[in-house]
């Protein structure tokens, strides 16, 4: 390993991280294969007994990978220490069985055995009985992980894939995971109120009975309904029941596709609201916020009344919990083949904070 990071330079950034799956590509082709990292066992690290048992069945078609800022370390004997710390929050704080990932990366460049290959870990709800969990650790923070951590994080994957534990057409699905444990708690400025919204009652909505979402959801996903746009209230309350029937009786979903719809009159309109799934993006409802721009925005965006509320409606999941505070947010092309929300609107998303192509 030493040898290899002399070659490299000690700028990193987040982008290294982004191509990794690319870089695993390159191995399993051969081209410039190589399988490099040092493992670290349980034992080795002194991990704590414990009794998870929860089989993952193998290959799994998920890799999940996290960072957890805030636990620097440059040497396996602080690592380790650090390692230790974080089991013991996550079982006595989190009242978990173990320590939550498959496997851990530190700065010294080795491999620290999470859970295993075999046991489910505790890291991502939704993914925990079809992925394996990577973690970055020992990363100072605002710091991107080091080369030597990379390089191992590299290797891992691509031991994973040819070992059989980890698909060779694995998803790496868009998540905002960052765990900020073992830090004092900060204190809380004031929320700020919600933009008031039409709710359903107001917009005359039909009864529904749909799945609750996982919330705090980690994504923002912008869309627009790709029908008719609105400026004034009458019309636009008449628009979003026409999408809700649109869905139940031609789609057959159980409500209107989307948590909250925007109109061109500024206004907030509850769809499945906060705490109930929509239908817009397959394999994202339960853990995403459809919020779906009423019109076609391919060659004109929405007017700034429209941007402004949609806007104040993403701060306000924040200040309420609904949403996670480093969510990511996409336009639904990025993560569903379609057009939308449409050109002219995903020109403007690209600037939003939190977006993630």
């Amino acid at each position: 390993m030493k040898g290899l990071q002399s070659t490299f330079s000690s700028s990193v950034s987040w982008d290294h991280v982004k191509m990794l799956p690319w870089l695993l590509v390159f191995s399993v082709l051969g081209l410039g294969a190589r399988v490099v990292f040092t493992m670290v066992s349980r034992k080795e690290w002194g991990a704590e007994a414990v009794g998870c048992s929860t089989q993952l069945f193998l290959p799994v078609d998920f890799l999940v990978i996290h960072h957890i800022p805030r636990l620097e370390c440059h040497d396996q004997t602080v690592c380790s220490q650090r390692l230790r710390e974080l089991q013991t929050h996550h079982i006595h704080n989190n009242s978990w069985c173990d320590i939550a990932y498959n496997f851990l990366v530190g700065d010294d460049g080795r491999v620290y055995e999470g859970m295993g290959w075999k046991v489910q870990g505790w890291h991502t709800q939704g993914y925990r009985n079809n992925s394996l969990s990577f973690a970055f650790f020992g990363t100072k923070e605002g710091h991107s992980p080091n080369l030597s951590a990379l390089s191992a994080m590299e290797g891992l994957i691509s031991y994973a894939v040819q070992k059989g534990h980890l698909s060779s057409r694995y998803f790496q699905p868009l998540l905002a995971k960052e765990e900020n444990c073992l830090v004092s708690p900060q204190k809380a400025g004031p929320k700020k109120a919600c933009p008031r919204a039409v709710i359903r009652s107001d917009w005359e909505a039909r009864e529904s009975h749909c799945p609750e979402m996982n919330l705090p959801a980690k994504y923002v996903i912008i869309i627009h309904t790709s029908g008719k746009t609105c400026n004034v209230s009458d019309e636009c309350r008449r628009v979003v029941r026409d999408t809700q029937s649109f869905f139940m009786d031609r789609l057959d979903s159980c409500d209107t596709g989307y948590n909250f719809l925007v109109g061109e009159d500024g206004a907030i309109y509850e769809g499945t609201g906060w705490n109930v799934q929509g239908s817009h993006t397959a394999g994202y409802n339960d853990i995403a916020l459809g919020i779906a721009f009423m019109g076609t925005f391919t060659g004109t965006p929405p007017n700034a009344a429209a941007l402004e509320a949609a806007q104040s409606l993403i701060q306000c999941a924040v200040d309420k919990g609904y949403l996670t505070p480093n969510y990511l947010l996409v336009g639904q092309s990025d993560v569903e083949n379609t057009l939308s929300p449409g050109k002219a609107l995903y020109s403007i998303i690209k600037t939003w904070p939190h977006f993630k192509h």
